[in-house]
């Protein structure tokens, strides 16, 4: 792709990847204090609470596709300077948002104490975790409409703004998690605080969005029919595999709790919290580029040139990191929690193993929204779901929380060749040179980890108690990979290429060279 469009892609990258590292180091930090204070029974009251919240949640479902259409036809709209037309989109997608929140808020709060039946939280928990759950449903009248300015900062593609804002959410969350437990309010204060933080970000989201966009004219009253056709046209597409990753995300805590009680959802939260800061770091690779990818997807060339490449780069993030986490689990989970994370060790190990097997489609995953190519991932990613859901339920039982891992690890692992397949075929790429340019240049980096940390492992890390000596360990790691990824697996052409976008994203002076 062009070395202005790669390195503006490369800035955006950078931006996501701080503000989602910093998400995911507060996440980190408060989980062993969150524990600790509330119990493993408790935490998986609190964890089951959140599945109801929109970032992540059920209530994700109720945005119908059309954040992400809206970022989409922002980012056309923007590159063509059509401000009338910008500001049509992001109205009609904020008058949809507000009619939303104000009929799935108050359903949430009325369905708390069901919800806490029907999940099994014990008798002398039931009345804080209703209450905790009713807050967390209430707050969907900020979080929801918040989505429409979201859409707004990513389709112009203002990344640092919207980063800003995260991270100030995440600090002030974090605080006000703090407060509440040290006040001894346990999970009522924590969804006091998780609400206030929503509505702060919906103030501040919204100022972003109008200096964002001069002009910008962001009102329910500017909603227009066709409009909404046109976003609900592609976003019904959007919405279907939203319902498909959010089930996938959320279903495991429920049939757990349903299953097996809360204490388990407590310990596999504690492995999933693991496998959301190493996915994290390996998917912020493909954070940018739906919007780059909207506003290139005529130029087939570019698309092509940016999978592949961007494709080899995010895996050579992505799979240091899984690898590190599989083979220092039992240390890392051991000095971070203590002696009752113990129990998800084997977890972890199972959600890195999925983890290494989407690091090669972390790119295209995220590209195919971009370009409006999704009926086929789409109908993979359903069967791939329904088998993944009747898999977990049958395993819960004989094989503990870990059975809907390996559900989850079976289904997504048969659809990832027909995945391959799709993308290879969308973005008009060779398989011989998607595995010389993506595949192979990963290899070295891979085999040199691998060398390096099982005798570290079996020397330091089976032993280990220190949480900071297990973190140096798995830096050595992971610095290993990248190190052989850029010396050994890159050659020719790709080295250099991505040796002067780096340069150039820094703002830097290098050699042309060509892209």
């Amino acid at each position: 792709m062009g070395a202005s469009a790669a390195a503006k892609l490369v800035r955006n990258t950078v931006v996501n990847g701080v503000g989602n590292l910093t998400a995911i180091v507060v996440g980190l930090a408060l989980t062993p204090f969150l524990i600790h204070r509330l119990g493993l029974q408790t935490y998986g009251v609190w964890a089951l609470a959140l599945t109801i919240a929109f970032a992540g949640g059920y209530a994700s479902l109720s945005e119908l596709g059309i954040e992400a259409a809206t970022v989409r036809y922002v980012a056309e709209s923007h590159a063509e300077r059509d401000l009338a037309a910008l500001s049509r989109s992001v109205g009609t997608s904020l008058a949809v948002f507000c009619a939303v929140a104000a009929v799935l808020a108050p359903l949430a709060v009325a369905l708390a104490h069901p919800l806490v039946l029907l999940l099994g939280v014990p008798i002398h928990e039931r009345h804080d975790a209703t209450v905790c759950f009713a807050l967390v449903g209430a707050q969907l009248i900020f979080e929801i409409p918040a989505r429409a300015f979201v859409a707004v900062l990513e389709g112009v593609q203002r990344y640092a703004v919207y980063q800003l804002v995260e991270s100030g959410r995440g600090l002030l969350q974090a605080a006000l998690y703090v407060l509440a437990i040290l006040q001894g309010r346990g999970i009522v204060g924590l969804a006091g605080a998780f609400a206030l933080s929503s509505l702060v970000s919906l103030v501040a989201l919204c100022i972003a969005a109008h200096r964002a966009v001069p002009g910008l004219r962001a009102s329910p009253l500017r909603a227009s029919r066709a409009e909404l056709a046109r976003v609900l046209g592609f976003g019904s597409e959007v919405f279907s595999l939203r319902i498909l990753s959010t089930v996938y995300r959320q279903m495991d805590r429920v049939i757990i709790g349903v299953a097996l009680g809360t204490r388990p959802v407590g310990v596999y939260e504690i492995a999933n919290k693991v496998s959301l800061g190493v996915g994290g770091i390996g998917s912020l690779t493909a954070s940018a580029v739906v919007p780059a990818a909207a506003s290139l997807r005529r130029h087939g060339a570019l698309m092509r040139d940016m999978f592949v490449r961007g494709s080899c780069y995010a895996m050579a993030v992505a799979l240091p990191f899984e690898v590190a986490a599989f083979i220092f689990a039992r240390p890392l989970l051991l000095s971070w929690i203590g002696p009752s994370a113990a129990p998800a060790v084997g977890a972890v190990r199972l959600f890195c193993a999925y983890g290494m097997l989407q690091s090669t489609n972390n790119v295209a995953s995220t590209m195919i929204f971009g370009v409006g190519q999704i009926r086929l991932p789409l109908a993979v990613g359903a069967l791939a779901t329904l088998l993944n859901l009747g898999l977990s339920i049958a395993l819960v039982r004989p094989l503990g929380f870990s059975g809907v891992i390996v559900g989850t690890l079976i289904a997504n692992g048969l659809a990832w060749p027909v995945l391959v397949w799709y993308y290879l075929r969308v973005f008009d790429c060779p398989l011989g040179e998607w595995w010389r340019r993506l595949i192979a240049p990963n290899l070295p980096g891979l085999a040199l980890q691998v060398a390096v940390s099982l005798p570290l492992y079996a020397a330091v890390g089976a032993h280990s108690r220190s949480l900071i000596l297990t973190l140096c360990m798995v830096a050595a790691s992971v610095a290993v990979s990248l190190a052989a990824f850029v010396s050994i697996g890159l050659r020719g052409e790709d080295r250099r290429a991505l040796l002067h976008t780096a340069r150039s994203a820094a703002g830097l002076r290098s050699p042309e060279v060509s892209a």
